[in-house]
């Protein structure tokens, strides 16, 4: 904290070459007043010692300088007296004494009044430099944490932005501001969004919150997160006060992010895929055999004499369902191994899990594991990535695979589907094998742990990490019945709801791909 300033009270550059001049004045008068005949009231003069003295800003100086002139005033007329009984000499002290009083009154009053408005310069001064040091303080701090301040009045739609302000829109501060230049600065895609933020002021809304970015003369991107509130509203205008915050760090730091978890994602889907190789080998040539049988029943059924063209269809038939069985299953599987940007859209949530459960369906025979699915919405749609959820999904399923391995229990694997919370869909997949150890179950989606010997204990992680950026949440327990049991849980996309989830997460998606091209 600082120091209390001290208050000085006005005074003379030479106060001391003052008070003898009025020393040597007030000794020269009171001689002329008791040695000369004058016949005149020399004393008046005094009135000047009592303004010499005043002059040096003391008010205690001027009094007692008052008070000894007067006393001198008196003894004079005293000694006056003795020499004549004239009724001059107090005729003339009394108008001396008059003249002196009134003259020290107003001195006293004049330097009472210096004294105060100089006290107020002092306390004014001490609030500039306390204001001063405010703004600093807040200039830096804003300068600091990227964030200016902003003020608009509408209609009029004049503005005033702060230092920070002005950087962080990028023009010079000799520009006036306006609505105008906010609106040059607005990226083209935002456009409407900044328009909209002048509409909600016009409207009286009492808080904006947007976020939106910005192209800056030099080509750059700028992401910004302007939070303005109400601050006084009157008949003929209405101001707003806010904050601008400069985000591009955050979000360009949360883009790199994303990109690197899209990266590890495809990591763990060609491992995934490296691990289900034989199987999905199976269900690739499977098809592809039974079209060969089909083919040489139909050529026998049309090379008869009397070709039967019923049981020939019927073969090119199943013909036709292998070649699309086969064909979808090649092309879940290069969706998977293609390295891609998320791409979020609306996909119904069952078909979603009966798909990722083909997949593994050669390696559930395998395994000999039962199998028991329990999908309930067959109209649910979320909004997400087909692939990536695809990627979760067939992890559990083939971590519960694992996991009944060498328990010495019948194996039995249950998939169900079901609508939870308000808006929320879950699902759970359950298997039959050993469970999870209670030491183990705070760790279980931490980077880096695993439970198998050769597992490198990214799965689970980047599991979750797929989850949450759906605006969802994974969890795990141990049942009662035995086994473990992994629980997902997503948002619905209703038929009536806005695009507005969808069109969020692929706006992310989108940025995140611009700036890293």
């Amino acid at each position: 904290m600082s120091e209390p300033t001290a208050v000085h009270r006005p005074k003379s550059e030479n106060p001391r070459a003052l008070l003898t001049l009025a020393a040597l004045l007030t000794l020269g008068i009171f001689l002329i007043d008791v040695l000369t005949p004058l016949t005149i009231a020399v004393a008046v003069l005094y009135v000047v010692v009592v303004l010499l003295v005043a002059a040096t800003g003391s008010q205690q100086a001027t009094l007692y300088s008052a008070i000894g002139c007067a006393a001198l005033t008196i003894f004079a007329f005293l000694f006056q007296r003795t020499v004549t009984e004239d009724a001059g000499p107090l005729a003339r002290c009394v108008f001396s004494l008059l003249a002196l009083a009134s003259t020290s009154l107003l001195a006293m009053r004049n330097l009472a009044k210096t004294a105060q408005l100089h006290e107020e310069m002092q306390i004014r001064a001490t609030a500039e430099a306390a204001l001063a040091r405010s703004e600093a303080f807040l200039a830096e701090a804003q300068q600091l944490s990227q964030t200016g301040s902003i003020a608009m009045r509408v209609p009029g739609d004049t503005m005033t932005w702060s230092d920070e302000a002005y950087r962080i829109l990028g023009y010079d501060r000799t520009v006036t501001p306006g609505p105008d230049l906010v609106l040059a600065r607005a990226y083209p895609e935002d456009l409407p969004l900044v328009i909209s933020v002048r509409d909600q002021m016009r409207q009286g809304v009492h808080l904006i919150d947007v976020r939106h970015r910005l192209r800056m003369p030099d080509g750059t991107v700028k992401h910004v997160h302007l939070v303005s509130r109400l601050r006084e509203s009157a008949s003929d205008y209405t101001e707003y006060v806010g904050a601008l915050m400069d985000i591009t760090a955050a979000v360009q730091t949360q883009q790199a992010l994303q990109r690197t978890s899209t990266e590890l994602a495809h990591v763990m889907r060609m491992t995934t895929l490296g691990e289900l190789a034989a199987s999905i080998a199976h269900e690739v040539t499977q098809p592809i055999a039974a079209i060969v049988t089909c083919g040489d029943s139909a050529l026998r059924w049309l090379n008869r004499p009397q070709p039967d063209v019923a049981e020939a269809t019927q073969s090119i038939d199943q013909m036709i369902r292998d070649a699309r069985r086969s064909s979808d299953i090649i092309r879940q599987i290069r969706s998977m191994a293609q390295k891609r940007d998320p791409v979020y859209a609306e996909t119904a949530l069952d078909s979603l899990v009966r798909e990722s459960i083909e997949l593994m369906r050669r390696e559930l025979q395998d395994h000999h594991v039962e199998s028991a699915i329990d999908l309930a919405l067959p109209d649910a749609m979320i909004c997400g990535d087909r692939v990536q959820l695809q990627q979760v999904l067939i992890n559990l399923l083939l971590n519960a695979v694992q996991a009944m391995e060498g328990t010495g229990r019948p194996r039995k694997l249950w998939v169900n589907t079901a609508l939870a919370e308000s808006r929320q869909a879950q699902i759970t997949v359950r298997d039959a094998g050993k469970g999870i150890a209670p030491e183990e179950a705070g760790r279980l989606f931490s980077a880096f742990f695993t439970t198998k010997a050769e597992g490198m204990g990214m799965g689970l992680s980047i599991c979750r990490s797929i989850v949450e950026a759906h605006g969802g949440r994974i969890w795990a327990d141990s049942p009662p019945e035995g086994g473990a049991a992994f629980h997902i849980m997503l948002p619905l996309h209703l038929a009536d709801a806005p695009d507005g989830e969808c069109a969020a997460l692929r706006q992310t998606a989108e940025a995140g791909s611009e700036h890293g091209q």
